[in-house]
């Protein structure tokens, strides 16, 4: 008679590993597969490697890649400003990169933009400023404006036809909801009437030495305008000019702009 002996470690030995081959291939696999888009690259996203010097024997040993979608890579890398559109997000004139500008820096009104914290309106509210609600519209852009501003800023309205009519307050006022409260009750009580003279206004508003100045009018200036306004500016802070009414006084505008470094727009009726 054949007697067959059997032991457990003799099955161990002779009974094939078939899960631990296959776990082994599996890994081989994945690790095949991790070299091949470390050196080729995934085209969806981007992939940085990083070396770092090993201690004990001056190999370099690799860390995991740093993986950034592309998405995100877009956001975070700076455009070129050639690839932008005219006017967009800038100047057209000085070609400032206003998403580089703090909000507490900027402001703007009749769309020109203009950087810094302390801003003087000096606004006509003559007689002819009730043609085509042409002081309903500006009302309506110094709100606008005076809305957006931010802590630590800080403005002043000086309304002017033959004789000033300023903000109450000596001071800029600090761009908190208190003071835009205040701002919006004043403003109801301006109405149109008188002639267009903004030489006192321009020099209060220059002694108060804000960042900028927007000067907004209708109509033509008294002889001698320019030249008292560019006496009144040795620091040539800029006086950015709007005119609404078209072609009257736009000249003369142009000139205080061009002579302070400040813009100037045309905004006759059809919005800002």
């Amino acid at each position: 008679m054949l007697l067959v002996l059997s032991h457990p470690s003799l099955r161990a030995q002779t009974t094939p590993p078939v899960k631990e081959s296959a776990r082994a291939e599996d890994n081989e696999h994945m690790v095949k597969a991790e070299r091949q888009v470390r050196e080729r690259g995934d085209p969806q996203t981007k992939t940085t490697l990083r070396s770092k010097p090993n201690e004990a024997n001056g190999s370099v040993a690799e860390k995991p890649p740093f993986i950034q979608s592309s998405v995100e890579a877009a956001r975070t890398r700076k455009s070129s400003p050639f690839l932008r559109m005219p006017g967009e997000g800038r100047y057209d004139e000085g070609g400032i990169d206003w998403r580089d500008v703090p909000a507490w820096k900027q402001t703007s009104f009749f769309g020109i933009r203009a950087r810094g914290q302390v801003f003087i309106y000096v606004v006509d509210c003559s007689g002819s400023m009730i043609d085509e609600e042409r002081l309903v519209r500006a009302k309506g852009e110094l709100r606008r404006s005076i809305m957006s501003l931010q802590h630590p800023q800080r403005f002043k309205v000086l309304f002017y036809n033959d004789r000033v009519i300023p903000m109450p307050g000596d001071v800029p006022r600090s761009a908190d909801l208190a003071s835009k409260g205040q701002l919006t009750r004043w403003l109801r009580l301006i109405e149109p009437d008188g002639e267009t003279d903004p030489r006192g206004a321009m020099g209060m508003a220059l002694s108060l030495r804000p960042d900028a100045v927007f000067l907004l009018s209708d109509g033509e200036f008294p002889e001698g305008t320019v030249e008292s306004v560019a006496r009144m500016n040795p620091q040539k802070v800029p006086i950015h000019c709007i005119n609404l009414g078209g072609s009257e006084g736009g000249e003369q505008l142009q000139q205080i702009a061009n002579a302070s470094g400040g813009q100037y727009r045309a905004r006759p009726s059809g919005g800002p």
